[in-house]
């Protein structure tokens, strides 16, 4: 028995026993809900990002999946993983499809030590794995932060550029690379991490994420 249908198993019994209700809605029961299951099917888009000089794709509005990812990265709602790795492939493949681009290896955004510990798993990590194996593709967890951040919740965009600069090292190579992450606000941190991942040799071909956040909000 794999460990995916293990934590299946154990969902299902806290929502059997102690009940459950929608991350996203509210509505009793397994989350997502299907209304907003339905809401959450996969739309891949490409778009540009101001210093981001490769293409970037994502599927869903911020609002929309915000309280899944949260609910996944910092509540234990293991259940999500699924659903938020479909959407993640399907950026990804779009990217890959788009660009011809064969077999890149998926590299994860990481998150600071300090993050992961309190967390008790590394959850860019987790959906890179998820999402590689659906894609019958490699992941690999070339990033490492090399720098503190300061929590960038209520910063503006120069202040996050300025905030991320530096914070990542890549191990030297010379893969072909899609960086994965969760949400995309003013892109500062994806910059980051292609531009660690290029001053080590590699060749990073996008980025996929699973959401982005309207340009100027």
């Amino acid at each position: 028995m794999t460990m995916m249908v293990v934590m299946k198993i154990v969902d299902a019994a806290f929502d059997l026993f102690l009940g459950g209700q929608c991350h996203g809605c509210g509505e009793p029961g397994r989350s997502p809900c299907p209304s907003c299951q339905l809401a959450l099917r996969p739309q891949p888009e490409a778009q540009l990002r101001a210093a981001l000089d490769v293409p970037l794709v994502s599927c869903l509005e911020y609002d929309l999946a915000m309280p899944f990812v949260v609910a996944f990265k910092d509540r234990g709602a293991w259940q999500l993983t699924g659903t938020i790795g479909t959407v993640l492939a399907a950026s990804v493949r779009c990217l890959i499809d788009n660009l011809d681009a064969g077999h890149p290896v998926l590299v994860p955004v990481p998150s600071s030590p300090a993050a992961v510990r309190q967390r008790g798993f590394d959850h860019m990590a987790t959906l890179a794995n998820w999402t590689a194996k659906q894609l019958g593709l490699r992941w690999s967890p070339l990033l490492s932060r090399v720098g503190r951040v300061s929590d960038q919740v209520g910063q503006g965009a120069s202040q996050r550029v300025s905030n991320q600069t530096g914070s990542m090292r890549a191990r030297p190579g010379a893969e072909t690379v899609v960086v994965v992450d969760d949400i995309v606000t003013t892109g500062a941190t994806v910059v980051e991490a292609v531009r660690a991942l290029k001053a080590g040799g590699h060749r990073v071909i996008g980025v996929a994420t699973v959401a982005d956040t309207a340009l100027g909000r």
